[in-house]
């Protein structure tokens, strides 16, 4: 089933929170015809999926907000790409960053901070400075960012500001 050459499968995220389960079930499903998903896989997956669409039904305005998911073994790669506004943090520290390979923690409110490596002027990697302490199978299901961070291999974000596109990447080790 594995197959040797990249695969790459893209579909639109869905607007209403009603549509999430069946979503998530469509996507297994096609990933299923590339990959074996072992339990352990699944779990992450839909743990990830849950809080890319999540993330994109509440903070998105883009009717064409899009999933891209890239199997190219042993990694499978899933790009959450939408055109929006960029994060924003709480307190001084903002995109564009003004120093490159830099870690901050930074918050996105008062009870949410996350240590992230600042990779380019608008482009950092969240850091899983968690996973060592916290099981994902353990963790509740709303603390998005952090629940990615966790599920997930490698998990960066980028925005664009000429084109306002922003792009997750979360990568999973197959």
């Amino acid at each position: 089933m594995e197959n040797l050459s990249p695969t790459k499968i893209g579909l639109k995220i869905p607007d209403n929170p009603d549509d999430i389960q069946s979503y998530i079930f469509r996507v297994l499903q096609e990933l299923g015809k590339y990959i074996t998903l072992t339990q352990e896989l699944e779990r992450k997956v839909k743990l990830i999926l849950i809080e890319l669409i999540t993330n994109s039904i509440k903070h998105s305005t883009d009717p064409d907000a899009l999933l891209q998911l890239t199997i190219n073994h042993p990694k499978l790669t899933i790009e959450k790409i939408d055109i929006g506004l960029q994060i924003v943090f709480e307190g001084a520290e903002q995109i564009p960053f003004k120093e490159i390979n830099k870690t901050l923690q930074v918050s996105f409110s008062e009870n949410n901070s996350h240590d992230i490596k600042v990779t380019d002027h608008y482009k950092f990697k969240f850091l899983d400075s968690f996973k060592d302490d916290i099981s994902i199978n353990n963790f509740p299901e709303h603390f998005g960012f952090f629940i990615i961070t966790v599920a997930s291999d490698s998990f960066e974000y980028e925005h664009d500001p000429e084109s306002k596109k922003n792009t997750f990447i979360v990568q999973v080790n197959l």
